[in-house]
């Protein structure tokens, strides 16, 4: 079943569109919630959550991309959920870049939401393909260093190195287009 039959079967109310999208988007929201997550049943309740809202918000809300949306509510469920336990504490490295975008809020947190959404893809668009593949897997996807230097063929220490430097380049840019105050 395509994307746009999904969101119709939303649009028109029908129960039959949560199950359609369970069954084609199920597993890569659980990956996302369980990269997370580390307990099967909070990576359920997070699924349960993320089934509930795309019932209440999809069919007034039209996206050209089901599956960026699914995911990011994914997410967003999961760090919530993750907070709510209070199971460790967020190192340094990645609290500094928690870009958590933030789906409700008031129309002025929405705007300069999507407005860091915008700038951070920007500054990605400037990176090699490499460098933005393992930005991504590690900040958006919460892979470890471990798996995304798997991924990348690179050692641990080369990955660190590269997530480092992109995460100065990044303060950088975000300090630049006024997102951040300069240090």
């Amino acid at each position: 079943m395509t994307d746009q039959q999904i969101l119709a079967l939303y649009a028109a109310g029908d129960p039959a569109a949560t199950e359609a999208v369970q069954r084609q988007y199920g597993g890569y929201c659980a990956a996302i919630a369980g990269r997370i997550l580390t307990d099967p049943r909070d990576v359920e309740e997070c699924l349960n959550d993320l089934w509930l809202q795309a019932w209440k918000i999809l069919p007034q809300q039209q996206t050209d991309h089901l599956k960026g949306w699914l995911g990011t509510v994914a997410r967003n469920c999961a760090l919530s959920r993750y907070r709510q336990l209070k199971t460790a504490p967020l190192t340094a490295e990645e609290s500094e870049l928690e870009l958590a975008s933030a789906l409700v809020g008031t129309p002025a947190e929405q705007m300069e939401s999507r407005a860091l959404g915008e700038c951070i893809s920007a500054f990605l668009r400037q990176q090699s393909q490499p460098n933005r593949v393992a930005f991504v897997r590690r900040y958006w996807y919460g892979d470890s260093v471990e798996q995304v230097a798997e991924h990348m063929g690179w050692s641990a220490g080369k990955t660190k190195t590269v997530l480092f430097r992109l995460r100065n380049k990044l303060r950088s840019h975000l300090t630049k287009e006024g997102f951040l105050n300069g240090e």
